[in-house]
């Protein structure tokens, strides 16, 4: 890895042909760095046509990983993989599974490959509600999603504190961008502008911190080669609170402004 980038690098991918994953590797092979992407058979990595034929694959659920042998040395270890990013999944059992039990078959994996730096990839969810949350602020999630993140974030960091590992936490807050999957609120917005159909939102009253997954991937990046980020954790934001009303009412203005904004149409999630 030359240093001040990820050129040359040795990154393993999970996840990466999610939507922040497969920003991130986009990234990274655009950077010059030697991907590969564990992915289970059959995903599908329409994301990352782009980059097609530029980074590798290897072909395994996060469950046969133990049976694995990874080539040792690797740079980094950059762990996407999560169930339950749609808020409309409650299969608590199944969260538990991957969230939970593939974040310690993962950082196994990692520690077995002797992997230089593994960053694991929270969510804002494992704070819970607040505002102008700080990395120190204390775990209190309101989803079993985000109780799953958490337990992840405090395995991993306990599992590299004992076995010298350096795993980075990194936590995205509100992520857009383009592949994001359609029924998240921004593509959501923008389809119904572009029809000039009412976009229904609940109360709008919420905020968020809004990111754009450029800048998410260029974060995770950065903790990937940084030696000050090492066994840190860091959320990837803005730092600028926008409302959902405000979003969708800009979104409407600048797809032409014939999409009103239904406030209060929908039940908040």
């Amino acid at each position: 890895m030359q240093p001040g980038s990820l050129a040359g690098a040795a990154i393993i991918v999970t996840g990466g042909t999610g939507f922040i994953g497969s920003a991130f590797v986009r990234h990274a092979v655009r950077a010059g760095a030697q991907v590969t992407v564990i992915a289970r058979t059959g995903a599908d990595h329409w994301r990352l046509a782009e980059v097609s034929g530029r980074y590798a694959t290897l072909h395994a659920s996060l469950a046969e990983l133990e049976g694995i042998a990874l080539p040792l040395g690797a740079d980094a270890f950059v762990h996407f993989a999560a169930s339950g990013v749609n808020q409309s999944f409650d299969d608590v059992r199944e969260l538990v599974r991957t969230n939970v039990e593939g974040t310690v078959q993962a950082l196994e994996f990692a520690l077995r490959g002797k992997v230089a730096r593994f960053v694991l990839l929270g969510s804002s969810s494992e704070y819970g509600s607040g505002v102008r949350l700080q990395e120190d602020a204390a775990l209190n999630p309101t989803s079993e999603y985000g109780a799953t993140r958490a337990a992840a974030t405090l395995v991993a960091r306990a599992f590299g504190q004992r076995r010298e590992l350096d795993v980075v936490v990194v936590r995205p807050f509100a992520v857009y961008g383009p592949f994001e999957a359609a029924y998240r609120l921004m593509p959501y917005c923008i389809l119904q502008g572009l029809r000039g159909e009412p976009i229904n939102i609940s109360s709008g009253i919420q905020t968020r911190d809004y990111v754009h997954v450029d800048d998410v991937a260029d974060g995770i990046a950065r903790a990937c080669w940084v030696p000050a980020a090492c066994s840190g954790v860091f959320n990837l934001c803005s730092g600028v609170e926008t409302s959902v009303l405000d979003a969708a009412t800009l979104v409407s203005q600048l797809t032409g402004g014939a999409a009103s904004v239904a406030a209060g149409a929908r039940e908040a999630i």
